[in-house]
């Protein structure tokens, strides 16, 4: 989160312009106009708006998750939002407030509201914990709810009524599209469980501690490498080593978009192969479908 003072600047002209622009254009005088924070919700929103929502996600397929920064495109379609719909991911809390001032009648909804988060893992940790017992850039908790089908269930119910709350005329249609979208996410679920149905083990290795909720719903244990973003140390290194050995690991998985020079190493040091997921995919069940299928063939 750098270079605040020139995003200021383009904030602040952002909300001029805004301010001196007729609010009343062709597409938004018919269409909703949401932005939210990662590909995922944009996948939900399209489902369930359809005709009647338009959107946009500040964080792209390209960006960094870590050292993601909004384009000055982005922000100007931003200022022009309805809607904002949160997840709790990190970047939010620093920008929000930003976002907010450049565009003052602009809704914020959580569209995690209700979901109990789970906490993120000590150094490595299993993946049914309840309650966690450090603080972090997190506040302690888990952001990936999207890569549970249950928790992705709630977020599709939270949105559905924020749509129909910000626009009645269309509530029928969000509601028709949220139980279609409802079986949609269901049908992946059971064709996730069905790619893992073959498993031998049960636990997996992660450099980025993204895949907590998958873990927990499918009844894996994640052993993560980071801990409140830190590598792990030398101690570290030989417990993770005899866990490897212990549980008979294969692979070790790391984000993509991500800085995978440090990954290599540790990979070439535990003996791993080193395997690629998107925690953060466009298509939803694409993504849960090819995390399953690299876990699959990793527990095999």
């Amino acid at each position: 989160m750098k270079n605040f003072k020139r995003w200021g600047l383009i904030l602040t002209m952002i909300a001029l312009l805004a301010a001196c622009t007729p609010t009343a254009t062709p597409q938004s005088a018919s269409t909703l106009q949401v932005t939210v924070s990662i590909p995922p919700q944009a996948w939900l929103v399209n489902r369930l708006g359809g005709e009647w929502v338009s959107v946009q996600a500040m964080m792209t397929p390209t960006d960094d998750p870590h050292t993601y920064e909004p384009q000055p495109a982005q922000m100007a379609a931003m200022a022009e939002s309805d809607m904002y719909m949160t997840i709790g991911v990190e970047f939010e809390a620093a920008w929000l407030p930003r976002f907010t001032n450049a565009n003052s009648r602009m809704r914020v909804v959580d569209s995690a509201a209700g979901i109990e988060r789970l906490p993120l893992p000590e150094f490595y940790a299993v993946s049914k914990v309840t309650e966690p017992d450090h603080e972090d850039e997190h506040g302690g908790s888990d952001p990936h709810i999207w890569l549970s089908p249950e928790r992705m269930k709630q977020v599709a119910a939270n949105m559905a009524a924020a749509l129909a709350e910000a626009d009645p005329d269309h509530a029928a249609d969000y509601q028709a599209n949220l139980e279609a979208l409802l079986a949609e996410i269901n049908q992946t679920d059971a064709e996730v469980s069905a790619a893992l149905a073959g498993i031998s083990r049960d636990h997996f290795m992660i450099v980025h501690p993204a895949l907590g909720y998958f873990a927990d719903e499918y009844g894996l244990t994640m052993l993560a490498l980071e801990a409140g973003g830190q590598e792990p140390g030398p101690e570290q290194m030989a417990v993770l080593l005899d866990l490897a050995q212990q549980y008979q690991v294969t692979a070790l998985f790391v984000q993509t978009r991500t800085d995978t020079r440090q990954a290599h190493t540790i990979a070439d040091q535990l003996g791993l192969e080193l395997v690629s997921i998107d925690p953060m995919p466009e298509n939803w069940p694409e993504g849960m479908m090819a995390i399953a299928k690299a876990l699959a063939g990793a527990l095999k």
